[in-house]
């Protein structure tokens, strides 16, 4: 949870119980337990964020989790807190669903027992959240700081007060700066997080895709902002690329199996959903309707000039808030267009 050694953490995939279906008999076991209660028959959907894409395993665990956010008056989080479990044990739960073990100073996984794991997972949320909103910080600061330790959210105070995937890379930078040696992504230079090996640092975007109603790096939030594509085909495309998130740039991919470069991601999006773009970036700048900047929707194109070889070398999908979807030499994800990217832009596309 709090260090590099996290993105080994799917390999406690391994841990899908011994015993064959056994999250399905334990989420049985649960619903059994909490089925009749009046509780569980609510609208367990606050009024700001929603749950989407979750697991069986993980929905299973809902009322035990928003009992425990109770506690703590912060059960309208229910779902966020979900979306974290669902990222942190990948859809098929260990026995720490919330790999809370680091939260208390102890080796991954050292929780054998999932209630315990919500309770400390919890714990450790809710001490983040309270932190952050006594520092006037977004609730992506707190999240992202259930990964990287409440550090990150003093980090963030002195930096602006709003996270930022940039914010983050830097916060991971300085740790790693104070334990040289000690986060280096294994020496593996085609981990999606080099040079950035403390913690993830894409961790809001992966959270808050299981999230419905939030702010931006949510799935359905990102969704509902007036695409030209319509929005059902956005949903659609954007869903789909975010299968790929964190895979490596490869020059020339054009699908999962290859990984994907700039415009390989691009036309395997549109695809999805019935366009046929052409492969490189500038054919599409070409084949694309322009638009202006203040016109930009989510689903549109950004072309950038990155190299002296053609007019169009990179090309990424809008995704709103001043983000794009893209993939570049960091791998595939999302990147702000910010200082780096902004002075590179030579156009906006619209497909159609």
């Amino acid at each position: 949870m709090l260090t590099a050694a996290r993105v080994g953490l799917f390999a406690a995939k391994e841990w899908k119980w011994i015993i064959g279906g056994g999250v399905i008999l334990l989420a049985l076991i649960i619903i059994g337990i909490t089925g009749m209660s009046t509780e569980q028959q609510e609208q367990t959907t606050p009024s700001n964020f929603g749950s989407q894409q979750l697991s069986p395993a993980v929905l299973a665990y809902e009322a035990p989790v928003k009992a425990e956010l109770k506690k703590y008056g912060l059960e309208d989080m229910t779902p966020v807190v979900l979306a974290i479990m669902q990222q942190e044990s990948g859809g098929t739960l260990s026995r720490d669903v919330m790999q809370s073990s680091e939260s208390i100073g102890l080796p991954m996984n050292t929780i054998q027992d999932p209630m315990y794991s919500i309770q400390v997972g919890v714990k450790h949320f809710a001490n983040v959240y309270n932190q952050g909103k006594k520092k006037g910080l977004d609730v992506q600061t707190v999240v992202q700081s259930y990964n990287f330790g409440p550090g990150y959210l003093g980090y963030v105070e002195s930096h602006g007060k709003v996270h930022s995937q940039d914010l983050a890379k830097q916060f991971s930078s300085y740790q790693m700066s104070l334990h040289p040696g000690m986060y280096t992504c294994g020496g593996n230079t085609s981990n999606f997080r080099y040079p950035y090996c403390y913690g993830d640092w894409s961790y809001v975007d992966k959270v808050f895709k299981y999230v419905s109603g939030g702010t931006e790096g949510s799935g359905a939030a990102a969704a509902a902002t007036g695409s030209p594509l319509g929005q059902e085909k956005y949903e659609k495309m954007y869903n789909e690329v975010l299968k790929y998130q964190g895979y490596p740039y490869a020059w020339g991919g054009a699908s999962p199996s290859t990984s994907f470069d700039c415009s390989g991601l691009t036309s395997w999006a549109f695809k999805s959903i019935g366009y046929d773009l052409p492969r490189t970036a500038q054919l599409q700048y070409n084949a694309t309707k322009r638009v202006k900047k203040e016109d930009l929707k989510p689903g549109d194109l950004v072309f950038f000039k990155t190299a002296s070889y053609n007019n169009v070398t990179h090309v990424g999908i809008y995704v709103g808030n001043n983000k794009m979807y893209d993939s570049n030499n960091g791998g595939v994800g999302f990147s702000e267009l910010n200082n780096y990217w902004s002075p590179k832009i030579v156009g906006y596309g619209r497909v159609s």
